[in-house]
């Protein structure tokens, strides 16, 4: 087999892994705004919103770990992961369309409660069938300790900077006030041109990092896994994967973490515009330099994380990044940081919002470098390449912690019980205070829980090159 290291390392192959990270970027951007569209305008209640999106979580309990399992031991002229890569195109273009367009028959709560859970599995069953394989050729396609971090960077930065981008772009031209919605966040029709055009861009994105990497098949080197597909060889890897001490610290580190960020997520709008009261404009702007922080990624990265220990920047990264987000909030309820409307909250909320999201961003890229280094020391202990199984659980981790985010959103929506169409301004000072309450503090402690299970890695640089070093061995 020929070194393929070289290409892994140019910079059209790093920007392949950049076009990589545009669809999930999409996808992702879509839960800052389902919640509050299907809601506020649509109808649906809060808490079946949640339900409808975290009920995916049981349909990723399966595809998850089976598609890991099949790419890892997939046989074709295309190799193991390019047949789920190429396979993924349909599901996610068509059902995020569909998320946005629901028809003119689909009304009352019980059918768009239905007809969300479909979107919901549908999209999840896209994005599973790229995300996973997607990162786990990363691992194949490089064994520097390095160069992986800073792949996963290219594909960090594009996931922030066109889903933060996005979120501009809502705001600014889709997200307007009308005459009949003074509000721009009511205006329904915007939501829809929106999702048409996320739908072109996910297709043409995905397509363009498979075919990027499609010349990588013929050099690839050949796993013989197994003689079979069987049942019985699904479970036998799958826990031969959870025995490894990383992979589980990884994984209760995930659970807290991606719930934090669910929740995050489905209540950023409902906090921006109706806690900070920031206009549709105001917050076009304020969205900005979170879209600088994610280009920031790409340079940044490699200084920082070069000859250092991946978990001790992780860590450092977590922490900063958690009472970024935390501390105006608290302060808010303390009667402390500035009044809605003024200069110093936006200028303040800018300059957090550009730190907040580059630090975040790097914990996100160091965090998948990570679990990727896991599959060289299971390769030691088992003989078998994993890294779909491995990375099957970072994906289905994070799906299944951000819809139980998802739902948590919903349910403090209910609990607080904040008003339907409401406006900007006009919701009680109590409903905003029970908001921020609730919010704050259960978002700073779930990121610092996460923080104390990243802790309990244990590969380290030297223990990744000692396990290249077995596996070099004849």
């Amino acid at each position: 087999m020929s070194s393929i290291e070289p290409s892994a390392k140019s910079i059209s192959t790093r920007w392949v892994f950049a076009s990589g990270g545009i669809g999930p970027g999409l996808i992702d951007n879509a839960h800052y705004f389902v919640l509050i569209f299907y809601n506020q305008i649509l109808g649906l209640s809060g808490s079946l919103t949640g339900i409808a999106l975290a009920v995916g979580l049981l349909f990723d309990a399966i595809s998850d770990p089976l598609t890991g399992f099949l790419s890892d031991n997939w046989k074709s002229r295309w190799g193991r992961r390019h047949p789920f890569l190429y396979a993924s195109i349909l599901p996610a273009v068509i059902f995020y369309f569909l998320l946005w367009h629901p028809p003119d028959f689909i009304r009352g709560e019980n059918l768009l409660f239905l007809y969300l859970i479909v979107c919901n599995i549908g999209l999840r069953l896209g994005l599973t069938l790229f995300v996973i394989p997607s990162y786990a050729i990363i691992a194949e396609i490089t064994s520097d300790y390095d160069e992986r971090t800073r792949l996963v960077g290219y594909m960090t930065s594009a996931f922030s900077v066109v889903g933060n981008g996005m979120s501009v772009a809502m705001y600014a031209f889709w997200l307007v006030p009308t005459p009949e919605n003074a509000d721009g966040v009511l205006n329904a029709a915007g939501y829809g041109e929106a999702g048409l055009f996320g739908a072109i861009a996910i297709g043409v994105s995905i397509l363009i990092f498979c075919v990027g990497l499609h010349k990588f098949i013929p050099h690839l080197r050949e796993y013989r896994n197994v003689t079979s597909l069987a049942p019985k060889e699904f479970f036998r890897q799958s826990v031969d994967v959870i025995r490894d001490a990383s992979l589980r610290a990884m994984g209760m580190a995930g659970i807290l973490y991606y719930t934090a960020s669910g929740t995050y997520a489905v209540l950023w709008v409902y906090i921006y515009s109706f806690f900070w009261e920031f206009s549709s404009e105001e917050i076009s702007l304020l969205v900005v330099p979170m879209v600088i922080g994610g280009m920031a990624l790409i340079p940044l990265l490699p200084r920082i994380t070069f000859k250092r220990e991946k978990k001790n920047v992780a860590i450092l990264m977590f922490l900063g990044a958690s009472l970024i987000n935390a501390i105006p909030i608290l302060l808010r309820l303390l009667g402390l940081f500035p009044e809605n409307g003024s200069d110093t909250l936006f200028w303040m909320m800018m300059v957090a919002g550009f730190f907040e999201t580059l630090l975040f961003l790097m914990l996100d890229a160091i965090w998948i470098s990570m679990v990727t280094d896991i599959a060289e020391q299971n390769e030691v202990n088992t003989g078998r390449r994993s890294e779909g199984i491995i990375l099957s659980t970072l994906s289905f981790v994070q799906k299944c912690a951000s819809a139980l985010g998802t739902l948590a959103g919903g349910l403090i929506i209910d609990f607080i019980a904040f008003p339907e169409n409401a406006i900007v301004g006009q919701v009680s000072s109590d409903t905003l205070f029970d908001l921020g309450l609730v919010y704050g503090p259960l978002i700073l402690t779930l990121y610092l829980a996460a923080c104390f299970f990243v802790s309990r890695y244990r590969i380290s640089r030297e223990d990744f090159s000692t396990a290249l070093t077995e596996l070099e061995k004849p």
